[in-house]
């Protein structure tokens, strides 16, 4: 998810086609033009986007509506996951868009519930079917399930995959949430599909403006 949504951001930052621009069918041949890629700054883009929240935050408290309240989950004991959940952490605390509580799956599940029942989002990626039930979910949250399970259907007896969340369940109560298959899974596909185009694009332009650039330097030095 976390690459999705970077692939997304700098696809609609970077790679914004132009509205002349149409992609017509021929090859690529930018590495006869161009020898580097060009290096994107994660950490540039990141601060724009961050002062952006941060002002959008204070105009939401300043307008009377209660803070943002995020709630992450984190599975096992992995260095990588801790640090990247770390940072999240500090990001909201630097914007202002959230108070981020992390917990794992082997924290108690009434321990869990303190936590999940204040959230105004819930993700949940800890590997457990039915993890995240409706009694731990305030009215109107927004609940994000990664998890995959396979588990066998009572009815059929055939495996199926189900989510982390007790679908049927917190629907009732949750204002959004997406399901297990055909929640976060798709969008992923979809939006790899969406930014190779944007990206198609955006080389295309590159392309078209160094064989104008050199037909420019050639009429200059004729």
């Amino acid at each position: 998810m976390a690459a999705t949504s970077l692939v997304s951001v700098l696809a609609s930052r970077l790679f914004r086609p132009a509205q002349s621009c149409c992609l017509r069918h021929r090859p690529f041949h930018l590495a006869a033009v161009r020898n580097e890629a060009v290096v994107i700054s994660g950490k540039k883009l990141a601060q724009q986007i961050k002062q952006e929240v941060r002002q959008e935050v204070e105009e939401w408290v300043a307008s009377g509506n209660k803070r943002p309240y995020l709630s992450v989950i984190l599975v096992g004991e992995n260095p990588a996951s801790h640090s990247y959940v770390l940072n999240k952490t500090r990001a909201a605390a630097d914007v202002g868009d959230a108070t981020v509580t992390i917990c794992h799956r082997y924290t108690p599940k009434e321990q869990l519930k303190k936590h999940t029942i204040l959230a105004d989002i819930v993700v949940s990626a800890a590997g457990i079917p039915n993890l995240i039930t409706a009694d731990m979910i305030k009215e109107g949250a927004t609940v994000i399930d990664v998890g995959i399970n396979r588990v066998q259907d009572p009815i059929t007896a055939k495996p199926r995959l189900v989510g982390d969340v007790d679908f049927e369940g917190v629907r009732k109560k949750a204002g959004y949430i997406t399901p297990v298959p055909g929640g976060v899974g798709p969008m992923t596909v979809a939006m790899l599909m969406k930014n190779t185009i944007i990206a198609a694009k955006k080389l295309l332009r590159l392309e078209e403006r160094e064989v104008l650039k050199s037909k420019e330097l050639g009429v200059a030095t004729n």
